[in-house]
Order: C-alpha cells, then sequence, then structure tokens
C-alpha cells in the first residue's frame, strides 16, 4: 500500500503546477475583459452601451469567479490529498524502522540462547581423545563437527544480516598483518575440511592490509565455508595476489562451478543457483549477499570467476596497510605450547552459569594442560581463590550471567579481591558493536561465541 501511495506524490506537484497555471490564466483573462468594456465605454460613450458592457461584464465576472472557486476548492483537496500522502510516508516509515528494531533484538537475545548449548557441545567434542576411539567412532565425530559448524555458520549469518540491516555497522580500519587473521581461521576450518573429506590449504602472506578486521573476517569465513559446502572432492585453497589496488585475498575450491549466467545474481539475498550437484546444500542463500553488502561498505572490490564442474574463484581486494613497531607487536599470535616458558600451569577462572558450559571449558583447558577454576558466579570464584590460597593467570566470564549480572561485574568483583588484577576476556554471543567496543575500551578481549579455540589458545600463550 505505501508504495502506491509513494507513486502519487509526483503526480500530485504536478497537478498544483496545473491548477495554479490556470489561476493565473483565469486573472488574465478577467483583466482582459476589463480593459475591452472600458475601451468600449470610451468608444460609445452612450448610456445603453454602458449598460450593456456592464451586465456583459457582470455574467462573464460572475462565470470566471465560479471557476476561480471550483479551481481553489480543487487545489485545496489536492494539497489536504498531499498531506494525508506525506503522513501516511512517515507512518509507514517509523513503523519499518520500529520492525527492523525489533527483528535484531529477537536475532540477538535468540543467538544468545540458541549459541550457549552449541557452544558447550563443541567444547565437549573438542576435548574428547579421538586417538583412544575407533575409526568409526572418529567418523561421527567429525560429522558432528560438521553439523555444528553448519548450524553456527547459519546462526552468524542470520545476525550479520540483523546488523547490516539495521546500519549500526561503523567500521573501524586498522593495519594488521593478514597473516594473523589467516592464521586464525586456519584451525577452525581445518577440522570442517577433513571432516568433509576436504583438502583446505592456506598459503600465508607476510603483507599488511587496512581495513576492519572483523568485517573482513566475516567475509572470508563466509567465502571459505562456501567453498567447502559447494566441493564434494577435490581442495580449497586460500591465497593472496598483490594488485596496484590492494592485496587480493583469493579462495579457490576445485568444486561444482557456476555458470556464467548466475555469477551477479549469486550475491543477491536468497538466490540459490539451480543445480542438481547444490540441491542438498545447507545455505539459505545469504552468505554471498552478506559478502557483497560487507564490500560495499568498505569500499572493497569484489572478483569472481568460476567454470561449470572445475571450480571458483572468489576473491577481495584490500588495501595495503603499514606496519609500525608498535602494530607488529599487538598482531603478534601465539603459536608456542602453552606451558614452554612456565613452571606451573596456567590457572584460569571461568564464570559461566551453564553447567554445560563449565564442564566443556574445564575439560578443554585440562587438554591443553591449564587449570581450571570453574563458578557460576563471581562470589563462589573468590570463595574458592581464598581457599586454595590462589593468583589467577586469565579471568573468562559469559557477559549474560544469572540475575542480570553481567560479566564485567562479575570480573571487577573479583579482581578487586586479588593483589593484582590478571588479564580479562569477556564472552559474549550478543552482536552489538556498541557494546564489544564499550568493552575493549575497558580493556577486555571479546570472544564470540562459539568460542574460535585457536584465538583463545592464543590468548592463553601470550600470558607470559
Amino acid at each position: 500500500m505505501a508504495a502506491k501511495r509513494t507513486s502519487r506524490v509526483p503526480a500530485t506537484t504536478a497537478q498544483l503546477r496545473r491548477l495554479r497555471e490556470e489561476n493565473a490564466a483565469l486573472r488574465k483573462t478577467v483583466r482582459a475583459l476589463m480593459d475591452r468594456v472600458e475601451r468600449a465605454v470610451d468608444d460609445q460613450g452612450t448610456p445603453f452601451s454602458w449598460f450593456q458592457a456592464a451586465a456583459k461584464l457582470e455574467e462573464t465576472v460572475r462565470l470566471r469567479t465560479r471557476q476561480s472557486e471550483q479551481l481553489n476548492d480543487r487545489l485545496k483537496r489536492e494539497l489536504e490529498s498531499r498531506r494525508e500522502i506525506e503522513l501516511a510516508l512517515k507512518q509507514a516509515k517509523q513503523q519499518a524502522e520500529l520492525a527492523n528494531q525489533s527483528k535484531t533484538r529477537f536475532l540477538a537475545a535468540a543467538s544468545h540462547d540458541l549459541r550457549q548449548p552449541l557452544n558447550s557441545a563443541l567444547l565437549f567434542l573438542e576435548s574428547l581423545n579421538e586417538h583412544a576411539m575407533a575409526e568409526a567412532d572418529r567418523d561421527l565425530v567429525r560429522r558432528s563437527r560438521v553439523a555444528l559448524a553448519a548450524l553456527n555458520n547459519l546462526l552468524g549469518t542470520l545476525l550479520d544480516v540483523a546488523r547490516l540491516d539495521s546500519g549500526d555497522i561503523e567500521p573501524n580500519l586498522v593495519d594488521f598483518p593478514l597473516a594473523a587473521l589467516l592464521e586464525r581461521l586456519g584451525p577452525e576450518f581445518q577440522a570442517v575440511a577433513r571432516a568433509a573429506g576436504i583438502e583446505l590449504s592456506f598459503r600465508l602472506s607476510d603483507t599488511w592490509v587496512r581495513t576492519d578486521v572483523h568485517l573482513l573476517e566475516t567475509v572470508l569465513r563466509n567465502l571459505i565455508s562456501n567453498a567447502i559446502r559447494y566441493t564434494p572432492r577435490g581442495r580449497v585453497l586460500i591465497g593472496c595476489r598483490r594488485r596496484a589496488a590492494g592485496l587480493m585475498i583469493c579462495v579457490y575450491d576445485t568444486g561444482v562451478g557456476i555458470e556464467g549466467a548466475h555469477l551477479e545474481a549469486i550475491f543477491d539475498a536468497y538466490y540459490q543457483v539451480p543445480s542438481a550437484a547444490r540441491r542438498n546444500s545447507t545455505g539459505i542463500g545469504l552468505g554471498l549477499s552478506i559478502v557483497s553488502r560487507i564490500a560495499r561498505l568498505l569500499s572493497l572490490e569484489r572478483v569472481v570467476r568460476s567454470s561449470p564442474g572445475k571450480g571458483s574463484l572468489f576473491a577481495v581486494i584490500v588495501p595495503y596497510g603499514t606496519a609500525s613497531g608498535a602494530a607488529r607487536r599487538a598482531w603478534q599470535s601465539g603459536g608456542v605450547d602453552l606451558q614452554s616458558r612456565r613452571s606451573r600451569p596456567y590457572l584460569i577462572v571461568v564464570i559461566d552459569d551453564n553447567p554445560d558450559a563449565l564442564l566443556g571449558m574445564a575439560t578443554l583447558l585440562g587438554k591443553w594442560g591449564c587449570r581450571a577454576l570453574t563458578a557460576a558466579a563471581a562470589t563462589d570464584a573468590v570463595v574458592q581463590l581464598i581457599a586454595a590460597d590462589a593468583e589467577p593467570d586469565l579471568i573468562l566470564s559469559d557477559y549474560h550471567l544469572a540475575g542480570g549480572v553481567k560479566g564485567d561485574q562479575a570480573i571487577a568483583e573479583i579482581q578487586r579481591e586479588l593483589d593484582r588484577a590478571p588479564p580479562a576476556a569477556i564472552m559474549t554471543s550478543d552482536p552489538d558493536p556498541l557494546l564489544r567496543k564499550s568493552l575493549q575500551a575497558r580493556g577486555f578481549t571479546v570472544l564470540d561465541k562459539p568460542l574460535n579455540l585457536a584465538k583463545l589458545r592464543a590468548m592463553i600463550a601470550r600470558l607470559g
């Protein structure tokens, strides 16, 4: 209905202009008639001729006055109609904005509730000792990882769409080494690729680029997961090429490929290529739409080439960055053994009101050679620390805790009881970029749920 009203606005403006022109023409006609009567009276000079001229003038004026009144009524109705249309359009816009905000809030809340058990499941899977399993059991574990990764990607995609629709994403452009980002993505997707029977290779580049690292990570996640999904067998390669405009980050695959007629349409939301090879795909046609929207937001050039039955190339060209000494130190990632420089295991406090999440984290950290102290609330953690007469090396807390308590409040409560404030990280599935910036500005590391285990392990390795 709103679309139909919108189309009437230009027509209404034209009608108003035409009515004003007709009104002006009527006034001009009346003036001409008056001039004619005055000339006739001056020429004839008789009382009867004056009477005739006056009678004709009165009739003409009455007719023109009626026409003018009708014209003014039409003009008034058109103006009222235009005001009604503008009011309806304003109300429709407000309703659309409210609906979009409600959708974003709903997805954020649903994401937290859904990602909590998903995070626990991923932690349990990672904690399993696959070497002690039979081959059939290992295969089931690998398939479980693929299924959970697909679910995680779907949730992430829906949240990305909600954030883009809400318009609250402001790029934070920084200089960073691309290798740091690819090293973080590698272990995560290697497990997925192995479970799918695909060979996945990363060719790291020491080139520095300048863009929003989190948004670029979203782009690459979508491109890599798409490449794995549509490659029944063969390999996926992530590599880079230097171009005059910037570094071209490429994702190659030997998958099913795409017909040339579909190469632009695939970036439209919900578009899926009609193909028997893609019929069983778990995607919903949003990944490449998100890639396209983020590329526009960051002013990145995107590249796509494909041959049916042979494979595809998807790439983005990112501006070059500048490597400074401080920036290099900030982006150094840990790849060493967690205990190589220590005489005792790291003590890590984990706060979460979900028992499965606590058990999964304790098991995983134990597998990494760390000691985990788990609690549902800050008070319980403090009691355990006092009883053990221990100082933690790191505090990890979920952001949304029981009773409306926030993770930063829980961490602050623990740190007040310690001689020194250890590093702290917040685990959250909340997509609000303002929340992330606020937490980071106060010195917290933000870990998205489900946890990126490679990023967590690197953060622990940097504790020293």
